[in-house]
């Protein structure tokens, strides 16, 4: 401001001390299916507010000028699993320890959905000497086979203190949908559970908990999305064929697509920009039918989204494309990088809303990171095996059939369930759509996505139900006209 670079940890507040106004244009990107490509993820919901990206360091000279350098970056992925998994299991283990450490006695707990994750962290907590609480949610969808897997962990742990919210005490999603809640700088994605935090958070500090260790992340670091498979392919062919063979087998991918997707070598810049010139209308670059094997999925509007928010998107898009570098070389490690960085993302916005219990997420601290994604590519993301890494890194700290689990617990019911229950509440938000008042939304085609929701796009009825209840509850003024263009930069100042 007037020359003067102010920092913040939460953009809301440069907006405020800055008078700037909302960007329509970021609207617009919270309207793609899936989430924005990088760099577009690394926007800020305000003109002239900049975000420092992940990995740099900001520094304010004395003058009030303003640079930052890079202090991290992925190592090369090139370890083999067994090698990793040693590293793993004792980055993960001290990442655990040290968090203990900084609790009170007896006031630690430890989510325990039976899933590798959750378990791997109370196995190691109690290993490290801590007296556990752990929590346990009985969710609705029969799917969900969550509370088996935690009950048959737990008969591993004798000496927690077991805790539980049973399906009769769960809340519903979107149960507490008029309340505000905390103000995020940024659409939180704890609008649909938020009532199911508040329940466990009331939980955990009924029984003095001040530490609450969470499995969050894990999925990303773990494994790698099946854009690896395109870099295999040179050095490795036949080891390419044989992962892609048994991803089709798994995810039913058509081969036409399959191979089409395999041998795909744009660049980075150029598939932005054929993302741009698709949702200018012109001529597909990819099938209707998604096979993952390139930059990441392709970028494509949410089915209400107005012809006018594509041609914003679009014209980020290009801008992108000027000065965009991959997040790494490797297409499986840089879609491994941009899903951390936006769990990363949710959980920083989840924190600004919750902080009793404080929540420890040891597989988002740096060298739990770096453990992870120095392991060669194919031996994180195999199709053969769930998690082979974090396998290998609890073997003998963690019985044998605990590590085989390869199921994930469901709560598809309970999200439809909460549509439905809380229909008249979400009725009202889309009829007062801001983003339909920005000419940005079809609130006629959201509506009908609202009462008729499938799987293929309750992600993005998710994702904009958020949107619209940040802005109502923020009580924010989206700008009169068009405002002039952001910059977006592959560097940016705060």
């Amino acid at each position: 401001m007037h020359g003067i670079t102010v920092a913040a940890d939460r953009a809301d507040i440069l907006a405020d001390l800055s008078g700037a106004d909302l960007d329509e244009r970021w609207l617009a990107v919270r309207l793609i299916t899936g989430g924005p490509p990088h760099l577009l993820d690394g926007l800020t919901a305000w003109q002239g507010v900049f975000a420092v990206p992940p990995g740099d360091a900001l520094t304010v000279g004395a003058h009030g000028g303003s640079a930052h350098r890079p202090w991290w970056s992925p190592p090369l992925p090139d370890r083999p699993v067994e090698t990793g998994a040693a590293a793993l299991r004792a980055a993960l283990a001290e990442a655990v320890a040290l968090r203990i450490a900084q609790a009170p006695e007896s006031a630690v707990g430890c989510d325990l959905s039976g899933g590798m994750d959750s378990t791997a962290l109370a196995f190691l907590a109690s290993a490290a000497g801590a007296s556990l609480h752990t929590m346990t949610l009985a969710f609705r969808d029969p799917a969900n086979d969550d509370t088996h897997w935690a009950n048959l962990a737990r008969s591993h742990l004798p000496d927690t203190v077991a805790l539980s919210l049973a399906d009769d005490e769960l809340p519903g999603q979107y149960e507490n949908l008029g309340e505000p809640g905390s103000p995020a700088d940024a659409p939180s994605g704890v609008l649909r559970g938020r009532a199911v935090f508040d329940a466990t958070a009331a939980r955990y500090r009924g029984h003095g908990v001040v530490l609450q260790l969470a499995g969050h992340g894990g999925d990303e670091v773990l494994q790698t999305p099946p854009g690896y498979l395109g870099d295999l392919l040179p050095a490795h062919p036949l080891l390419a064929v044989r992962h892609l063979r048994g991803h089709r087998s798994v995810r039913r991918w058509p081969l036409s697509l399959a191979l089409r997707g395999l041998v795909d070598r744009r660049s980075y810049p150029q598939w932005l920009r054929d993302q741009a010139r698709r949702l200018r209308g012109g001529p597909p670059t990819e099938p209707s039918h998604h096979v993952p094997l390139g930059w990441g999925p392709p970028v494509r509007m949410a089915p209400w989204a107005t012809r006018r928010a594509a041609l914003l998107v679009a014209d980020l898009l290009e801008e992108a494309a000027t000065t965009a570098l991959p997040l790494a070389a490797d297409r499986g490690q840089h879609q491994t990088l941009h899903r951390l960085r936006a769990v990363s993302q949710l959980y920083r916005l989840m924190r600004q809303e919750y902080d009793q219990p404080w929540m420890g997420l040891p597989f988002l601290d740096d060298r739990v990171v770096e453990a992870c994604l120095a392991v060669r590519t194919h031996e994180r993301g195999t199709p053969f095996a769930y998690k082979p890494l974090l396998a290998r890194a609890m073997h003998g700290l963690m019985p044998g059939h605990l590590l085989a689990r390869a199921t994930k617990g469901s709560t598809d019911t309970d999200f439809y369930a909460g549509l439905r229950e809380q229909r008249a509440a979400l009725n009202q938000l889309v009829e007062r759509s801001r983003l339909a008042q920005a000419g940005l939304l079809d609130a006629a085609a959201l509506g009908a996505a609202l009462h008729t929701p499938v799987p293929r796009i309750s992600a993005d009825l998710e994702d904009t139900l958020v949107v619209e209840h940040w802005l109502h509850h923020g009580r924010l003024t989206l700008p009169a006209a068009t405002p002039s263009r952001s910059t977006v930069r592959s560097t940016r100042s705060t």
